[in-house]
């Protein structure tokens, strides 16, 4: 286990583009805390040995911003077994008790605003790894007839760049750095359709392939978590994304790929203007307005956090 400050506990010493983006959030979360409290870094829990137990403070803050919660079970049968008050801060989800929800990647993003150069009749959607849910959805693509209109690649079957060689996960360093690129396809595509890491129903996960669509003024769909587009259009002051949002609030995983692909077939039949006019506002909103409303956010949740803390303080609870 690796002490980067007295009160930070990461298993993780590479610069990558993952473990930067968790020491942005430690660094934010921490000036806005007072008291005896220690930063555990949960993004490779797995990798944590048994001294993960034997944390001595009065209570943790967890941050889990850089990876869909994954270990879920194993992380929170860690936060009854260290018997202290745990915050976990990551993505807004409904799995933790006490969460105070950050969406790091768009926060701390590395992407900077690129105009639009055309709206050509084409879309891309760029995949690396064959996750279930991404194969779900290339099938998709395939039976609905999109596959032939876009630019889609989809690791080693259709690699379109360097970043699609699996090999890279031997330099994740390299792999992340690159990830974080443009591309200079997204500046002239009339539309994206992003398959996100997670499909979660249970968490709202985005990293920076939609800071990347926003970022270039590309109207998208998202083959991601439930209710991700309307909690970033409720809460964080985004417009609409696409010409129809509403797949983003089916059930299932399958339901909102299936709709939502419905919609794409039929993109170039709907009225672009408006489409293209949000793109713009949604890639202005990142840049000069979001890191604000997001801010508002964890500083209202970091405040009902310290309550909490007080209240465990006070009745000598744990958790």
């Amino acid at each position: 286990m690796v002490h980067l400050l007295p009160n930070y506990y990461t298993n993780q010493i590479l610069p990558c583009e993952m473990n930067l983006i968790t020491q942005k959030v430690a660094e934010f979360i921490s000036k806005r805390f007072n008291g005896n409290f220690s930063i555990v870094d949960l993004t490779w829990f797995n990798q944590y040995d048994e001294s993960i137990n034997c944390i001595d403070s009065d209570f943790i803050l967890a941050i889990d911003v850089a990876d869909p919660p994954y270990f879920l079970s194993e992380k929170l049968s860690w936060i009854k077994k260290v018997n202290k008050p745990v915050i976990y801060v990551g993505p807004p989800n409904n799995e933790f008790s006490i969460v105070i929800p950050f969406l790091a990647w768009l926060r701390f993003r590395s992407q900077e605003y690129a105009q639009k150069q055309s709206q050509d009749k084409f879309f891309v959607s760029f995949n690396r790894k064959p996750h279930q849910h991404r194969k779900l959805y290339v099938e998709g693509l395939k039976s609905s007839g999109l596959l032939k209109k876009g630019l889609v690649s989809y690791h080693d079957i259709n690699p379109l760049h360097e970043i699609h060689s699996l090999d890279l996960d031997n330099n994740i360093v390299r792999l992340q750095e690159i990830a974080q690129h443009i591309d200079e396809k997204q500046l002239h595509s009339s539309f994206e359709i992003i398959c996100e890491t997670s499909p979660s129903n249970n968490h709202i996960f985005l990293t920076e392939k939609f800071n990347k669509c926003v970022a270039s003024e590309t109207p998208l769909f998202l083959a991601g978590c439930c209710g991700a587009l309307h909690t970033l259009k409720k809460y964080y002051g985004f417009s609409d994304f696409g010409p129809d949002d509403s797949y983003d609030l089916f059930p299932t995983y399958e339901q909102r790929v299936t709709k939502m692909l419905s919609i794409a077939t039929q993109f170039f039949d709907h009225p672009l203007k408006s489409v293209f006019d949000n793109a713009k506002k949604n890639a202005y909103h990142l840049f000069n307005h979001f890191d604000t409303i997001h801010d508002s956010i964890v500083d209202k949740y970091i405040e009902k956090s310290m309550k909490y803390v007080q209240n465990c303080n006070s009745y000598g609870s744990s958790i």
